[in-house]
């Protein structure tokens, strides 16, 4: 069994009002983002809340990348598994929050790369975040996106449905990553009763 590990995400949850009797969380562009009832207060709310961002985490495990460790490791994947036969010179890679307007970004000294990929994709598909590393790792020698560029990047199985996946996101009003969890209030009567008695103690 692998050891439990801490999230590494900002430990305080922004608050938003929900239109909806139940809590909501998601992670949006690296952060904790709660969408809340009106009214709704005090420790059972943050009792909720640190559930929520609890099966997020263990969902997260499961299905992203959500560490510069982690994404470091499948980026070694992706060399392996697509760029083996190519000499990469030295590179290093890691998540950026301040990234918003592209998935990703690779820049080269003449010695050394420096890929970086942003925040809002923590939360989405391994398969997904594997293609803009590829996309990323074969700027370090192709600097255009030509033939030569086009002919690597075919190499993965997944890069047309990864593309294709970035363009739909692209098309939703907030960029970013949404995976949530819900909490229906309706199905715990002791929590409902204590979220909605701000001020008053517990």
């Amino acid at each position: 069994m692998k050891p439990a590990v801490a999230d590494p995400f900002p430990r305080q949850i922004e608050l938003r009002p929900g239109r909806r009797r139940s809590i909501e969380l998601s992670l949006e562009g690296g952060r904790f983002v709660a969408r809340i009832p009106a009214s709704s207060a005090g420790p059972r709310l943050d009792a909720a809340l640190e559930r929520l961002r609890g099966q997020l985490w263990d969902r997260l495990q499961r299905e992203s990348v959500y560490t510069d460790a982690a994404l470091a490791e499948l980026a070694t994947q992706v060399v392996r598994s697509h760029l083996n036969d190519l000499a990469l010179p030295p590179w290093s890679v890691r998540f950026s929050r301040r990234q918003h307007k592209r998935w990703g970004s690779c820049s080269f000294d003449g010695q050394r790369g420096t890929i970086r990929i942003s925040a809002h994709l923590v939360g989405h598909p391994r398969w997904v975040i594997a293609d803009v590393l590829l996309h990323e790792l074969i700027h370090l020698l192709v600097h255009d996106h030509g033939s030569s560029f086009q002919r690597l990047v075919q190499r993965s199985p997944d890069h047309d449905r990864g593309r294709g996946y970035l363009e739909a996101l692209e098309t939703v009003e907030r960029v970013g990553p949404r995976i949530s969890a819900t909490l229906p209030l309706e199905e715990d009567a002791a929590l409902q009763a204590g979220l909605f008695s701000a001020g008053s103690p517990d």
